[in-house]
């Protein structure tokens, strides 16, 4: 292994966790049994790791990482980065890739070594004081916990042993808690990807405790982050961290919207829309997969995925293809993870939130439906609806989507209401019904929050980027897009600009050109 994997490197094993999580992603997805193998040689492996360590002195029952138990000591002793780096941080990756392995991939033995890992981390916390865990918490980087308490709580939820819920509450981190609980946004200066997993894990809180401070500092930090500290990619951060809220104009650099970041509030989005299914988590759901994960992969197949992606001009993608970064770690798993989301269902309502071409199936309802778009038309799409019965559907109104949409239903036209962003369809369906929606899809541009004279073209549901060398911010009069923009034929959903003739792309569809997304009205 090399770079953050290395024999000395002080992260060692993050790498092993995601690659648990991505064959169970993977094998849930595809049904490979290549994958499975791969699965449970990995699980069996690590049972002999944990086995061994269990029996060597100076090591307690239930420990597993790829380093010593020194990390942790140091912790407690509140030595900084980079003499430590993270060993929480680490821990949780190898302890939600095994949770995966259990649920996803059906192998038992991950799940009882994810339990003797609980049970380690409980003797372990239980003993320190509240004082000394938030002390710890703070420390940046050192204290990194990605998602301890999220996958404890999840420990509880599947084990039932009480300590494992009393573990989790252990990660409550009250400089990041507090001033949410406050209605204080606070997240300046703090590190972005540090955090946001610790959100998760509050929200996983309230699902296992129904304690409503959990859920409302949850929900308030995502809207704090969602309208505040946002680039039009759907990605945070600017040089790993948070800063003032609204400056999003100052800060277009080349170290902007650190991939697991995204790939994270993506996994906060998909937890509070399971609590209220409202059109405003998919529209960023949406914008953030299609403009920020999907760019963030290498057009070959060498598995690599970028770090930041950057919003400087002269941009050029970079991809992580030896690192072994936490963003390419994530990376691992982002791409068997588009299916999420697409549909949801309840007792009678089947939301359509995302228009990616996929089929969904409910064998005990007997229920089946075919979604299919169009690549160069993303604003029309077509449902066919494969069995009989009363069904309410709910298919999102997309942000994008200015003006009335035209439905038809079996050829013939069709109104349904509107309703808290959904156009809802209540109706018997026949089988084999057909439904076909054309939104309006038009060019358009999106100024920047903080300055009006920054701005972002979009296309729909993609960001365009310019493609060009140029190192200065590339100035536009900017007026109506769809007048200031011609079709280009020569690729798929290309605009030439017929001011300066510089061709324009989606983001997701740079590969080692140079580009700029960020333009300046002039």
């Amino acid at each position: 292994m090399t770079g953050w994997d290395s024999p000395e490197g002080l992260l060692r094993g993050h790498s092993t966790g995601h690659y648990l999580s991505a064959l169970a992603l993977c094998y849930h997805a595809t049904g490979d049994e290549e994958i499975l193998e791969k699965a449970v040689y990995m699980t069996d492996a690590l049972g002999e790791c944990q086995d061994a360590f269990g029996q060597k002195e100076g090591y307690h029952k239930g420990f597993l990482s790829a380093y010593s138990e020194e990390q942790f000591d140091l912790l407690e002793k509140y030595t900084s980065y980079p003499k430590i780096w993270a060993p929480y941080y680490t821990l949780h990756k190898i302890l939600a890739g095994l949770i995966d392995l259990y649920k996803l991939a059906g192998i038992p033995k991950a799940g009882k070594i994810a339990e003797g890992i609980g049970d380690w981390v409980y003797g372990r916390l239980s003993v320190l004081s509240h004082e000394q865990r938030v002390k710890m918490w703070s420390i940046y980087i050192a204290g990194e916990y990605g998602g301890m308490n999220e996958s404890m709580a999840e420990l509880y939820r599947l084990t039932g042993k009480k300590e494992f819920l009393e573990a989790a509450r252990c990660f409550d981190n009250d400089r990041l808690f507090y001033p949410l609980e406050q209605g204080v946004d606070a997240l300046d200066g703090m590190h972005a990807n540090q955090h946001i997993p610790q959100i998760i894990g509050a929200l996983k809180m309230y699902e296992m405790t129904g304690e409503n401070r959990y859920y409302l500092l949850s929900s308030l930090f995502w809207k704090i982050v969602t309208q505040f500290h946002m680039y039009a990619i759907g990605g945070t951060g600017e040089s790993e961290m948070f800063h003032e809220a609204g400056n999003i104009s100052g800060l277009l650099t080349k170290s902007t919207a650190e991939s697991c970041a995204t790939y994270n509030m993506l996994k906060l989005t998909g937890e509070l829309y399971q609590y209220h299914p409202e059109a405003a988590y998919m529209d960023y759901y949406e914008r953030a997969v299609y403009n920020h994960i999907l760019s963030s992969c290498d057009h070959q197949p060498t598995g690599g995925s970028t770090y930041f992606l950057s919003m400087r001009p002269k941009a050029v993608k970079g991809f992580d293809l030896s690192e072994n970064s936490c963003c390419h770690g994530t990376g691992l798993e982002s791409h068997f993870k588009y299916a999420e989301h697409i549909f949801a269902v309840d007792k009678e309502t089947v939301f359509v939130n995302l228009f990616i071409p996929s089929v969904l199936s409910l064998p005990d309802s007997g229920l089946e439906v075919a979604l299919k778009t169009e690549e160069e038309n993303p604003g029309r799409i077509f449902l066919q609806i494969k069995a009989a019965g009363h069904r309410v559907f709910k298919i999102r109104r997309p942000y994008w989507a200015e003006g009335l949409p035209e439905i038809l239903v079996n050829g013939e036209a069709y109104e349904p209401k509107m309703q808290e962003g959904y156009l809802v369809f209540h109706r018997l369906w026949e089988k084999d019904d057909e439904v076909e929606i054309r939104w309006p899809c038009t060019l358009r541009y999106e100024v920047a929050p903080d300055r009006a004279n920054y701005f972002t073209v979009f296309f729909g549901p993609y960001i365009l980027a310019a493609l060009t060398e140029q190192e200065e911010r590339m100035m536009l009069h900017a007026g109506n897009a769809d007048e200031d923009f011609e079709r280009e034929a020569s690729r798929p959903l290309a605009f030439r600009c017929r001011e300066n003739g510089c061709l324009f792309i989606p983001l997701e569809k740079v590969w080692k050109e140079e580009y700029q997304v960020y333009m300046k009205k002039g």
